[in-house]
């Protein structure tokens, strides 16, 4: 009946299956009818008495004896074996050696067995967590013994969780129980804390205790004394411990230092504070803290009485909890200041001129604020609403003024944001030829800005009543170009730079100029067509020049010899031309004829011509340089020696220039001006065509033909028509020598051939355009 009790006392009881948060293993709870002991639970639970110790895993309870009725027991849901403790957190140098074993190096979640030794090192740091969740903080340089928990051994000789060997450890309450924390010294001493925050620490033979929270019984010597908050004692080797007495009061943090969020670069952030000084403080400990209860420590650090103020550079973002306690001439360990929390934000500022400074940042206009944060800190821009951080704040499009952050705490604290002066320096120039003003822009505080896209930047121009705007380009270097046609617009541009919003970033000013008037029409640049002197021959009739619309400036003096239908014939001449715009005017003298035939000796022959012939001609049409040109020209001739009648010569030139090449046509009639005699033809038509080719700069070559029509020669009813080639060359510049021969049908009745060759030395009085 007993036995069947005993296993419908279990049956209501709550099982878990997996563990529960704090538990390395399933656990249930059994409440403790009356008359149950150890044994009787050992057997139901686990199957044999042996396994008693398993109720002293999380329980402190007396086994000799039956158990108080109505309690509760947490108790391992299966026979196990697991670690009294392990370490929940450690820092660099910490190590340990197991019972009988070696040393070597433990880390967070390493699990340790009684009697094993924990040490840490310089710099060292760790936090051990026993099963029924008494926790033990060691500070550096610090030795421990585990001896486990209450399930080892009787209550009546409860063991200690750990004995201290050297060094400082701070003893928490058992969270399971609320039994006070136990912590041993080699001299038998032992210290109860029924606190959070109890600190004992081992120097040589001599142990002090310092109580922060709660109260801690310190027995030593047979003597036991309770020492309560903000109280201390201390005892040496098997000595009785000392009255308690006051701690050392609480340091006062003086302003300034550290707000109570930093903004700073990634890696950059640095923490400062400062306090006032604590009568008889022999020395002062600073902690920074990531946890509330100072057990994750960043910085700890014991600093001379003399120096009251700490920095802490290059600290990575994150909320970080400050405090500092005074350490008086006997080592008493003080009551902590105040807790200063300090939240590090990081940022990165994108953009030329950026920087930190406290609580205001420069940041530039056109940039970006990236923020990077691991604590529950809020932000707002302006008087905007909180909200988490965000991952960038773009300072271009939201252009906050300030950023107010608030810590968990709820306090607020305000960076102010200083935008950096953006300036541009515009300078312009005008190209009068295109009419156009080019402007070039040196920009400042644009150095990391993605121009094109963050600035966009536009030059807006006005000039009179317009008003125009077009982007800007950027040129290696960060310039800025652009280039503006202006037509015929004049008078003082304003030129304004512009960005994305219309913020003007710079200004300057330049005079468009009047649009000039367009030059006067080129006059066509005339070249000289046909010869420079035209080839000449004697004759009797049929000596026509070749005549071209323009007459040419020069003075030439030839002298000509042949054979003609009188025989041998030498004749010199003179020749000389000039225009003036288009009248162009000409003379032509040549000398008496030195021959030996006549009419008598030579029937049907005509003397040759010693005449003076004066010309003018007039161009009534010209097109381009010299492409066309067309003149009338009139020539009067007058007898010198021989008695010549006078005559008229009325016709027209026409001729033109392409490249190398010029050609002339004259086409006219010669009149009598009196009764025509038997030699000499009452009219006589003509026509001479010819072309010049330039092969070289000095150097023209000419050929002409020439044909004319004699109605009376010799003998009435008589039509003559001599003809004739003429070819010829000038060589020279401003004096050339020219050299022309003609030959063909003389001016007889009956057909003759003849020829002749002219030799002048001439004169230009005008360049040739060619």
């Amino acid at each position: 009946m007993a036995a069947l009790a005993l296993v419908l006392s279990v049956a209501p009881r709550a099982h878990a299956d997996t563990p529960p948060p704090g538990f390395l293993e399933p656990i249930v709870h059994w409440g403790v009818q009356k008359g149950e002991t150890c044994e009787d639970i050992a057997k139901v639970m686990y199957g044999a008495a042996a396994h008693v110790p398993l109720l002293n895993r999380y329980n402190r309870v007396d086994c000799r004896k039956p158990l108080p009725e109505g309690i509760t027991l947490i108790l391992p849901k299966g026979v196990t074996s697991v670690p009294d403790a392990r370490i929940k957190s450690s820092h660099p140098n910490v190590r340990g050696r197991p019972s009988g074993g070696g040393w070597d190096t433990v880390a967070t979640g390493a699990a340790l067995y009684r009697n094993h030794n924990v040490q840490t090192m310089e710099d060292g740091r760790a936090h051990i967590e026993f099963l029924d969740h008494t926790h033990v903080f060691l500070a550096q340089n610090t030795l421990v013994v585990i001896y486990g928990t209450a399930g080892k051994t009787s209550v009546s000789k409860t063991p200690p969780a750990v004995e201290i060997e050297a060094g400082e450890v701070q003893a928490g309450l058992s969270a399971l129980r609320g039994e006070p924390a136990e912590v041993a010294v080699p001299d038998g001493g032992v210290v109860r804390a029924a606190s959070s925050d109890t600190v004992i620490e081992r120097k040589k033979a001599r142990t002090t205790v310092a109580v922060f929270d709660g109260k801690a019984a310190v027995q030593s010597g047979g003597k036991t004394v309770t020492v309560p908050k903000n109280y201390g004692t201390r005892f040496e080797g098997q000595a009785p411990p000392a009255p308690p007495r006051p701690l050392p009061p609480a340091p006062r943090w003086q302003d300034g230092g550290s707000p109570s969020v930093v903004l700073a670069p990634p890696g950059t952030a640095v923490i400062t504070t400062s306090w006032d000084p604590v009568e008889k403080a022999k020395s002062y400990r600073l902690e920074v803290s990531r946890d509330e209860g100072f057990h994750d420590l960043v910085v700890r650090e014991e600093i001379p009485a003399d120096v009251r103020s700490f920095r802490a550079e290059k600290m990575p973002p994150g909320l970080y909890r400050v405090r500092v306690r005074a350490i008086d001439v006997e080592e008493y360990l003080g009551v902590a200041s105040d807790v200063r929390t300090i939240d590090v934000v990081a940022a990165e500022l994108r953009g030329e001129g950026a920087r930190f400074e406290g609580k205001t940042v420069t940041v530039n206009p056109y940039g970006v604020l990236a923020l990077t944060t691991s604590s529950p800190v809020e932000v707002a821009l302006d008087e905007g609403p909180f909200g988490p951080p965000p991952a960038q704040i773009d300072l271009l499009k939201q252009a906050p003024k300030t950023l107010r952050f608030r810590t968990k705490s709820g306090h607020e604290e305000r960076i102010t944001l200083v935008p950096t002066p953006v300036t541009t320096t515009p300078a312009a120039t005008f190209d009068a030829a295109k009419r156009e003003i080019h402007v070039h822009v040196a920009t400042k505080g644009l150095g990391e800005i993605d121009i094109p896209k963050r600035v966009a930047p536009r030059l807006r121009l006005r000039l009179g009543e317009r008003v125009e705007t077009l982007p800007l380009t950027v040129a290696e270097g960060g310039a800025l170009l652009a280039s503006f046609p202006v037509g015929d617009a004049h008078g003082e541009a304003r030129l304004d730079v512009l960005d994305a919003h219309g913020k003007v970033l710079g200004t300057t000013k330049i005079l468009a100029p009047e649009k000039p008037l367009p030059p006067p029409p080129r006059r066509p640049q005339l070249r000289p067509l046909g010869a420079w002197l035209p080839p000449f021959r004697p004759a009797g009739v049929t000596a026509v020049p070749w005549t071209s619309p323009t007459a040419p400036t020069a003075v030439g003096r030839g002298l000509s010899a042949g054979s003609t239908a009188n025989g041998p014939v030498f004749q010199a001449n003179g020749r000389v031309s000039g225009s003036f715009g288009a009248l162009g005017l000409d003379a032509l003298i040549v000398t008496t004829p030195f021959e030996r035939g006549n009419a008598g000796t030579m029937p049907g022959s005509v003397p040759t011509e010693d005449m003076a012939w004066l010309g003018a001609r007039y161009r009534v049409f010209e097109r381009g340089d010299s492409e066309l040109e067309i003149a009338p020209l009139v020539r009067v001739g007058l007898p010198l020696e021989n008695r010549r009648d006078f005559m008229f010569d009325l016709g027209g030139a026409a001729g033109g220039a392409q490249g190398r090449m010029t050609w002339v046509v004259n086409v006219g009639a010669r009149f009598l001006l009196e009764e025509p005699s038997a030699q000499i033809p009452w009219v006589q038509p003509y026509l001479l065509v010819g072309a010049t080719y330039d092969p070289l700069r000095w150097l023209r070559a000419y050929v002409v033909a020439d044909a004319h029509v004699l109605a009376t020669i010799g003998q009435a009813g008589t039509v003559v028509v001599p003809y004739g080639l003429t070819a010829g060359v000038e060589a020279g510049g401003s004096v050339f020598f020219a050299l022309s021969g003609w030959v063909g049908r003389a001016e007889s009745v009956t057909w003759q051939a003849a020829g002749t060759v002219t030799g002048s030395l001439g004169f230009r009085l005008e360049t040739e355009s060619r």
